[in-house]
């Protein structure tokens, strides 16, 4: 019972914000037609204004992205080269305690 008052009020609601706008239309002699037309038109340039919103977060996600992946292909280089200086540190430390070795054993 509470939901079926609960809905007769939400309705009559809706009814009466209806006549609010009608009566608002009214004053200025335009008629539902035109009202649906004026709302449709609105509701096109919102969808119009959505779009281009969405086509600019597009464009910045990718300019992000390739922002993103060039620092991360930069990284790597940098990390490549560290790693290939590390190598040769390493093999040339090896290289000095062989020939350490060798002259320890000789």
């Amino acid at each position: 019972m509470k939901r079926f008052i609960i809905a007769l009020l939400v309705f009559g609601g809706i009814i009466a914000a209806a006549a609010v706008i009608m009566r608002r239309r009214s004053e200025s002699d335009a008629g539902w037609d035109e009202w649906a037309r004026d709302t449709s038109e609105r509701i096109s340039d919102a969808r119009a204004q959505g779009s281009a919103a969405a086509n600019d977060i597009a464009a910045q996600a990718q300019d992000i992205a390739k922002d993103t992946a060039a620092q991360a292909k930069d990284t790597a280089k940098r990390v490549s080269d560290k790693a290939q200086e590390a190598v040769g540190k390493a093999t040339d430390a090896v290289a000095d305690l062989t020939e350490e070795a060798q002259k320890s054993a000789s």
